[in-house]
């Protein structure tokens, strides 16, 4: 019994180990994050929250492009902040060039992981599990990486009979274009889909 516990705790304690707290939009590190003005950018983000709170729609991936500078982030922060409040926000992960924790792609599943893990305890022990069965998984590809601690983790719980729908479910990527190396965000991209 002990060694099961050692076990659980292990895996769990190696996921952590590879996340990027950084990135979450409420870090410390990303204390006072540009995000928009009262009474601006209303429409665009009215629009966004619809989009996310509709879960019927069939198109599940929104990709926000834009000049360098024109808003993205301050937008992302801004509906993240929003999602947190309304208990719909289940992770998020901004990247950021000048952070080496959080300028490669290597921390963005197990970080996404982390977070959906701690919004239910049952979740938590499916991706417990995921590691503790591969420990290598964080070696392994990003849609490897998906499959085996987001995907598998929710299956377990639907084949469980745990009603899903009240989980948060907004997943919010930030500053991809701040990721290093383009076939990196291209692999990302593709493994999402």
């Amino acid at each position: 019994m002990l060694r099961c516990f050692v076990s659980v705790l292990i895996g769990w304690q190696l996921l952590v180990e590879k996340t990027a707290p950084n990135a979450l939009y409420n870090s410390s590190a990303r204390f006072d994050a540009p995000k928009c003005d009262e009474d601006t950018r209303i429409e665009v983000t009215s629009e966004i929250m619809g989009w996310i709170e509709d879960r019927e729609t069939p198109h599940r991936l929104l990709c926000m492009t834009g000049a360098a500078g024109a808003g993205k982030s301050t937008l992302q922060q801004t509906i993240a902040e929003k999602c947190g409040e309304g208990n719909i926000l289940a992770s998020s992960f901004f990247f950021s060039a000048e952070d080496t924790s959080r300028n490669t792609i290597g921390a963005v599943i197990p970080t996404i992981a982390y977070q959906l893990g701690r919004k239910h305890p049952a979740l938590k022990q499916c991706i417990k599990k995921a590691v503790e069965e591969e420990s290598l998984i964080f070696s392994q590809s990003l849609r490897a990486q998906i499959v085996a601690l987001i995907v598998e983790p929710f299956e377990r719980l639907r084949d469980k009979g745990i009603k899903l729908h009240s989980l948060p479910y907004a997943i919010l990527i930030d500053g991809l274009d701040e990721c290093k190396g383009e076939d990196r965000q291209a692999e990302l991209l593709t493994a999402m889909r």
